[in-house]
């Protein structure tokens, strides 16, 4: 779950004094509803669509419908459990940069449509346009945040000023959150917004020498002062896909350590920054990895996506799974010989 939880109060004088979790929030919806997910239809990974599933595994429905060339990825539920933000990218016009684009779909696969964030898009980011990515509900889901960033990509692939941006839930009112002045900082990207709604957290990737270069961190920007302080070490290189817990005193995320080396791991933070903790402890085979994961709407278990690393399946397979907080418990929810991957579990629709 990607932030599931109204604010109480909304006045300006709340975003300018510290929040507390606990009984200043009120839950959306207590039930824990079904549980959104990428796949992949070929092994090159060029052409997936958005399913979803109960929690159980039963009533797996694709939602999406994207051509060949084209992948939907990153789903975010709404607060309300009716609608689903996604990423759209379409491999056909660059291998290394592919268009990408901020997209909404109502829950039961109809009314897809591509939410008009600001200037067209790119035919890809190196042509000078603008790519929008990793869209998020707000808790009150009348917002989205986003990452936009500008071409053309230096030598390291990443774009000119990735910014963090917020803009209303029908594509108006854009504006920029992060990356405001020049030189860029690094490219932001994978917003998350706190359960508050004060403030938003995201990956930072690090292109000064002094930072250092090529690092990747964890990022929280306050929306009321734009004031940002960094909460991961960046030796983790901590990113993808992170995720604020229902109540929010908890930040869950996975390490980004040599993937050719290395397998990544999930970890939970304090959004100060203290109380850095490993959950999972997947042996270095350089195989086996998290593929994204989220909190569930009650906040007692999280789901993730794990590539195996051993029992004769393909490289190109992944499944759904959860777990309880502590690591332990594992549960499949899915069980298929597809890459299944990057879930987020939504809220149960009222009614």
């Amino acid at each position: 779950m990607r932030i599931r939880i109204l604010v109480v109060s909304t006045v300006v004088a709340a975003l300018l004094t510290p929040v507390v979790p606990g009984p200043a929030y009120a839950t959306y919806s207590g039930d824990n509803g079904r549980i959104a997910f990428r796949r992949f239809f070929n092994a090159d990974k060029t052409w997936g669509a958005i399913f979803t599933i109960n929690l159980d595994g039963t009533d797996e429905r694709q939602v999406t419908h994207p051509p060949k060339g084209t992948v939907d990825r990153n789903p975010d539920i709404s607060p309300d459990g009716t609608r689903i933000l996604f990423q759209r990218e379409n491999f056909e016009c660059l291998d290394l940069c592919p268009t990408q684009q901020v997209w909404v779909v109502d829950a039961d696969g109809s009314n897809a449509h591509r939410l008009a964030a600001g200037p067209q898009p790119a035919r890809s980011c190196d042509d000078g346009g603008y790519c929008d990515a990793s869209p998020a509900w707000s808790p009150d889901g009348k917002r989205i945040a986003f990452s936009r960033g500008s071409g053309p990509a230096n030598e390291d692939f990443l774009l000119k000023r990735m910014g963090i941006y917020v803009m209303r839930a029908d594509g108006t009112h854009v504006r920029r959150i992060t990356q405001k002045s020049l030189p860029a900082q690094g490219e932001d990207q994978e917003p998350q917004w706190s359960p508050d709604g004060t403030r938003i957290l995201f990956q930072r990737w690090n292109v000064r020498d002094a930072r250092p270069k090529g690092s990747l961190a964890l990022w929280v920007v306050t929306l009321a002062t734009g004031r940002e302080h960094r909460i991961t070490p960046f030796r983790l290189r901590a990113g993808d896909t992170p995720d604020w817990s229902p109540d929010g005193t908890t930040i869950l995320f996975h390490d980004n350590l040599e993937k050719d080396t290395r397998s990544a791991n999930l970890w939970t933070v304090h959004p100060d920054g203290t109380h850095l903790r490993q959950l999972t402890f997947l042996d270095d085979d350089g195989v086996t990895n998290y593929l994204g994961s989220s909190f569930s709407p009650d906040g007692t278990r999280i789901v993730f996506g794990r590539r195996p690393a051993t029992g004769g399946r393909s490289l190109n397979s992944a499944d759904v799974f959860t777990m309880a907080l502590d690591g332990t418990d594992e549960q499949p929810v899915t069980r298929t010989r597809a890459y299944d991957s990057y879930p987020d579990w939504g809220p149960a629709p009222a009614g």
